[in-house]
């Protein structure tokens, strides 16, 4: 019984996995593309990021890609991986990227941490975190 059950759980996370990826991809398509709907349906209400310049919230990000202040004119995604921790998943990955925020110019390699809360039967981001790194 129990290794049925862990059977299980290796396959349920599996698919969590699977949907956060996919998800992930969704963001990186939608935040290049200022597609600031599917950025909303993908990022909680409550969703916070952490940036080596400043932090913001969901609806302070959403505004500033709607106001041109924030653009990403390219964003590489690459070294994503995926744990999952019963309704919390994390996705690490490695951004190579240039935007342009309020004027200022950032480029560079970020080692960048997502972390996914499962609320209501969907998946969505509740927390970004990104790093700069030297490799």
């Amino acid at each position: 019984m129990s290794e049925q059950n862990d059977e299980q759980r290796a396959a349920d996370n599996f698919q969590v996995a699977q949907t956060v990826r996919h998800l992930n991809d969704e963001w990186v398509r939608a935040f290049v593309g200022r597609d600031t709907a599917t950025l909303e349906r993908i990022m909680a209400e409550d969703c916070v990021f952490t940036y080596p310049l400043e932090g913001d919230d969901r609806a302070q990000f959403i505004a500033d890609i709607e106001s041109g202040e924030l653009t990403a004119e390219e964003l590489i995604r690459d070294h994503v991986s995926v744990r999952v921790y019963g309704q919390t998943a994390v996705l690490t990955c490695r951004d190579t990227c240039r935007w342009r925020y309020k004027g200022r110019i950032i480029e560079g390699q970020y080692s960048t941490i997502h972390v996914y809360a499962e609320r209501a039967g969907r998946w969505q981001i509740v927390t970004v975190q990104a790093c700069p790194t030297t490799h």
